[in-house]
């Protein structure tokens, strides 16, 4: 279970959204001005989906009971966004074969951290494959962009990518879904969040069991 906690921390705000800021720099620090303006709208984009689903659910109900969905896994869309596009910059220079070999292996780091999203409880599979899904469309995009850019390679993401992989998820998670929970209750007017029990099926779908991980990250407990 340690194993999978570690690879669930990998998407987490201190880690991804540190590295996406750190690929957007380095693009503009590079001139690559398009580039670093695609890169922020596709991330954005997709950080926006996911937060959106997730206060559908939480302030209205608003989900598909029936595969147990509530919402896109923040986790899995920005683990699956950002690992392919920083390796991808990071061998930008390189040849094509060790290039696509990179991407692939973050994208494998990103369905990892969406299958540990799961594990630990805190998705159910459909979340955490949606969101996998989404992260992964959102890096195609923009290394399909990225591919008709030159010399924007940032070899210095090298030692950062390193950095927050090995230590960052040793730092307190940024609390981010208490944060929309807040403000979805705020502009929802309920004084309480949607739950799966709100949906009370007569035979319901599977409900990740409530872990501590779960209790944790997505405070969504039946």
């Amino acid at each position: 279970m340690l194993l999978w906690s570690n690879l669930s921390a990998l998407g987490g705000l201190n880690v991804t959204a540190l590295l996406a800021i750190a690929v957007a720099a380095w693009l503009v620090a590079a001139r690559c001005w398009r580039l670093a303006l695609a890169w922020c709208l596709l991330f954005g984009a997709a950080l926006v989906v996911a937060a959106a689903s997730q206060a559908a659910f939480i302030g209205w109900g608003v989900g598909i009971r029936s595969l147990a969905f509530t919402g896109f896994s923040g986790h899995a869309t920005r683990a699956a966004a950002v690992f392919p596009v920083a390796l991808f910059l990071l061998l930008e220079r390189e040849g094509g074969r060790l290039r696509r070999i990179a991407v692939a292996a973050g994208a494998v780091l990103g369905v990892l951290v969406a299958l540990a999203r799961v594990k630990t409880g805190a998705h159910s599979a459909s979340e955490a494959l949606a969101g996998c899904a989404l992260g992964l469309v959102t890096a195609a995009l923009f290394i399909r962009h990225a591919k008709k850019a030159r010399d924007c390679s940032p070899r210095p993401l090298l030692l950062g990518l390193l950095a927050a992989t090995l230590l960052l998820p040793l730092a307190d998670p940024i609390n981010s879904h208490q944060w929309l929970t807040a403000a979805t209750l705020k502009l929802s007017g309920r004084d309480r969040v949607y739950l799966r029990s709100d949906w009370q099926p007569a035979r319901g779908p599977y409900v990740p069991p409530c872990t501590p991980d779960r209790i944790r990250f997505d405070y969504l407990c039946t």
